[in-house]
């Protein structure tokens, strides 16, 4: 299995909490019904002799869960049910009706494409779900050596969704939660965006607070300027000069 590594480097004089967000697959972006979902956090302090660094194994997992909250900002949703999907497979997800409230079962379902992976939910009831205080969540991600990486939304009963994972990320830091459900803006607006495999060297990169609040990703383990002197930031290859507060 191939896994990646970020390194992470703080210049700031406090310490920081540096989060990860896998950014969504153009079949979610910008879909105002999926929330980013992380608990991969970390404390790194200023000028630390060695980067902190997170590993991210590309073994995507698919998850599912019913609560008493329903998906939205700041509502925490970890899955009650999560499996381990390579590409080309499908999930059928079946929630209950209630009464009595009960989480859903997952089960592989059959193919899709070649990269792709797609899951589908059945027919459950979900007025009457919702009406008795009882919320469907799907969620797709990582599990990195750090914590879960991913997003989570509410299904559609009846419906399938067919994803094409890509390995692209945001860190930053701020005030978040684990597992508790972010929207995108959010994490766009201070952040450092980092593509596979255009930021990777030897599957390494390396994110560098600055001392002045601007973000750079530089290929490879190492520490400092990128070699072609761009500097990358949120929202992908643009020149972005990104405060932090």
């Amino acid at each position: 299995m191939d896994q990646y590594t970020i390194n992470l480097v703080n210049q700031s004089a406090v310490n920081q909490v540096f989060w990860v967000f896998l950014a969504p697959p153009q079949e979610l972006a910008y879909n105002p019904g999926v929330f980013a979902n992380s608990s991969a956090a970390m404390v790194v302090a200023p000028n630390a002799p060695s980067p902190t660094s997170i590993t991210i194994p590309v073994q995507y997992i698919v998850g599912a869960g019913a609560s008493k909250e329903a998906v939205g900002l700041n509502v925490v949703i970890d899955s009650d049910i999560v499996n381990n999907s390579d590409l080309s497979q499908t999930w059928q997800v079946n929630y209950a009706n209630v009464p009595p409230p009960e989480g859903p079962n997952m089960e592989l379902a059959g193919a899709t494409g070649p990269d792709n992976i797609a899951i589908t939910a059945n027919e459950f009831d979900q007025p009457n779900n919702e009406g008795n205080g009882w919320f469907a969540s799907m969620s797709f991600g990582i599990q990195t050596s750090s914590g879960f990486v991913g997003m989570t939304w509410s299904p559609a009963p009846g419906q399938t969704l067919t994803m094409t994972p890509v390995l692209n990320f945001y860190v930053t830091t701020g005030n978040f939660s684990n597992n508790a459900l972010t929207d995108w803006d959010t994490i766009q607006q201070n952040s450092a965006y980092v593509s596979v495999p255009t930021d990777f060297a030897q599957n390494a990169c390396t994110v560098t607070l600055t001392s002045n609040g601007n973000w750079n990703v530089t290929p490879g383990a190492m520490m400092g300027a990128r070699a072609d002197g761009v500097e990358r930031g949120a929202g992908g290859p643009a020149i972005m000069q990104v405060p932090t507060e």
